[in-house]
């Protein structure tokens, strides 16, 4: 098997969309969430199927999901946490609370890109780290 490791935010103060990961060579994930003493805060997953028809790169995650359509195809991603098995459905995203370290399972199957948006940041910062694996 192959395992890639990405940062994907790295101590994030404010709302803020990481950049897409082209995740097409990998079928699992894993995200470790590492929260600030302080941090009081919610992180969103998001992932894609690429449109080939469309475009090759990324979609613009930046985008109001009211305003998303065939072009602009991403979701929100549900995760598991780690600890418990608890599936975290991706409309409500991960609530992150106090000086703490999370561990996720994004499911990839045949997703081409994901990213991380941290929001409802009231104090704290928020930094995360993706593993790519593939099942050769």
């Amino acid at each position: 098997r192959r395992i890639v490791q990405r940062v994907l935010m790295l101590n994030q103060t404010a709302t803020s969309i990481s950049a897409g990961v082209d995740v097409s060579d990998f079928r699992n994930c894993i995200l470790s969430i590492a929260g600030s003493g302080s941090a009081n805060l919610k992180v969103f997953v998001k992932g894609a199927i690429r449109r080939t028809d469309v475009t090759t790169t990324a979609p613009s995650f930046n985008i109001r999901a009211s305003a998303r359509d065939y072009r602009n195809n991403w979701d929100y991603l549900e995760v598991v946490d780690l600890e418990d098995g608890t599936a975290i459905d991706g409309d409500d995203g991960i609530n992150l609370s106090g000086n703490v370290i999370r561990n996720f399972e994004v499911n990839l199957n045949a997703f081409d890109w994901l990213c991380v948006e941290s929001t409802a940041i009231i104090v704290g910062t928020v930094s995360v780290v993706g593993s790519f694996v593939t099942n050769e």
